[in-house]
């Protein structure tokens, strides 16, 4: 007769080592520098002192340059995304559904150009901002990029309001299938849940972000403040996903 060995109590690791393994990713490292920058603006809106204001504000403009280097080649992710929509939009066979997902394709080619060409534009600058390569047309450039930023976020939040309202819509065609999907132990409130969660964080995060670009360009009146706290929720939010991924590596 042979006794089975007891399994091991699966620990929890420690806190300490959950943040090593979040900032051991690009990802992870990228939102703790954000989130560190986030807290700077805060604290230079915020304080009275003079040498506090000077100090946060060199952190502040290092790290947002440091951040410019993880994010230098994803516009290679954005085109990707372009080809794979109009891939999948000519490759369609069935009239039906090409024509339910026509605008969302729309939005989504829209969407990815336009943030493609914000990092595009972005990239062209990196060596003014390093002082490596000064440039005069460093500004309008800079104004160009956030502009098709904003363009971006917009229609990614538009995209999100859409897959909401069309998710809505679905529930309620399949709502006489209710029976048969909770037999399965699913009922459709969570269904929907699931469909909609992801779609509910776009919605903040982007809504948060977009105001990063309108306050710059000026089409959005609020304080730096405001742009600070929404770039810690913003953040916070986004980061969340990355902690858990990089828990399960």
């Amino acid at each position: 007769m042979t006794v089975k060995a007891p399994h091991a109590p699966s620990t929890t690791p420690s806190a300490i080592k959950q943040f090593s393994n979040f900032t051991r990713t690009g990802a992870g490292l990228e939102k703790t520098l954000r989130l560190i920058q986030a807290l700077a603006t805060i604290i230079i809106e915020t304080s009275i002192d003079n040498e506090t204001v000077r100090t946060w504000s060199t952190a502040k403009s290092q790290l947002a340059l440091t951040r410019r280097f993880f994010r230098f080649f994803n516009f290679l992710d954005c085109f990707e995304q372009v080809f794979a929509l109009l891939g999948s939009s000519s490759s369609s066979s069935s009239t039906s559904s090409a024509a339910e997902g026509f605008p969302t394709t729309l939005i989504e080619l829209g969407r990815w150009t336009c943030l493609g060409l914000y990092f595009v534009l972005e990239d062209c600058t990196i060596l003014h901002a390093m002082d490596v390569y000064p440039v005069s047309w460093n500004e309008p450039v800079i104004v160009e990029a956030y502009k098709f930023w904003f363009y971006a976020l917009a229609l990614s939040i538009v995209g999100a309001l859409w897959g909401l309202v069309f998710a809505s819509f679905s529930t309620s065609a399949s709502a006489g299938k209710a029976q048969r999907h909770a037999k399965k132990g699913k009922s459709s409130k969570e269904r929907q849940a699931e469909g909609s969660g992801p779609l509910m964080k776009r919605i903040v995060v982007d809504g948060c972000d977009l105001l990063i670009p309108g306050v710059f360009l000026g089409w959005i009146q609020v304080s730096e403040v405001v742009v600070g706290m929404a770039m810690v929720v913003s953040t916070l939010v986004a980061g969340r996903d990355i902690w858990i991924k990089a828990q399960q590596a």
